[in-house]
């Protein structure tokens, strides 16, 4: 991912090149700490996620998804709803609607108020994945990973693919389409947002649909 620095556009945050960072300083997101679960978003309604556009991305509801549309090569987005989540399952459906294969899509998650700090794993369209965390809003960003990795569960192309996160006690297992991929253990971490995130490739911008969020203590509870 390329340095930049992070704002926010409407609703939707990204991470650009200094020439086109806005005037204005992010406004910190209010978080209302969830304990009990699940919470459930299949996107009838915006309800408390964002939405809005900015100048190379932007955010909608529309037909019972999550669209987020990214317009430049090599930009970084991402939006997130309010709450707080911490250990969990985490569950999403992801479809890559347009662009090239080698766009890359994902989950945000333990997101700080701000976004400034957070967890991520993204998938590509052309059947590969990574799992990272990113501080100071993407200015300083590790792959946990060793960079995208190749993923044979992934199902490439415009094909949808379903990413599940386990999150308890310090470690993190990532499945894919029900298949684990990776396993990390040793994470420091405190309850923070989840959201969507997505960074366009060299060959152009993208969009994406999320949809069938869902974040519960175990399964289906």
């Amino acid at each position: 991912m390329v340095c930049g620095l992070v704002c926010t556009l409407s609703a939707v945050g990204c991470r650009q090149d200094d020439t086109d960072f806005l005037q204005t300083e992010p406004r910190p997101t209010v978080v209302v700490i969830t304990i009990e679960g699940p919470y459930n978003a299949d996107f009838d309604q915006p309800g408390d996620w964002l939405v809005g556009r900015g100048e190379h991305s932007h955010g909608v509801v529309k037909d019972g998804r999550y669209v987020l549309s990214i317009t430049e090569p090599e930009f970084l987005a991402w939006t997130h709803q309010q709450r707080a989540f911490g250990d969990g399952i985490y569950q999403v459906d992801t479809r890559l609607l347009s662009g090239p294969e080698a766009s890359a899509f994902g989950l945000l998650l333990l997101g700080t108020s701000n976004l400034s700090q957070f967890y991520y794993c993204l998938i590509t369209g052309d059947g590969r994945y990574d799992i990272g965390y990113c501080e100071d809003g993407c200015r300083a960003q590790e792959s946990l990973v060793g960079g995208f990795t190749l993923a044979y569960p992934i199902l490439p192309g415009n094909n949808t693919n379903s990413l599940r996160i386990d999150l308890f006690s310090g470690q993190m297992t990532v499945y894919i389409n029900g298949t684990p991929v990776s396993q990390l253990s040793g994470l420091e971490y405190e309850p923070g947002l989840v959201g969507f995130i997505g960074e366009s490739s060299p060959y152009g911008g993208f969009q994406v649909a999320f949809d069938n969020l869902l974040v519960s203590n175990q399964d289906g509870q």
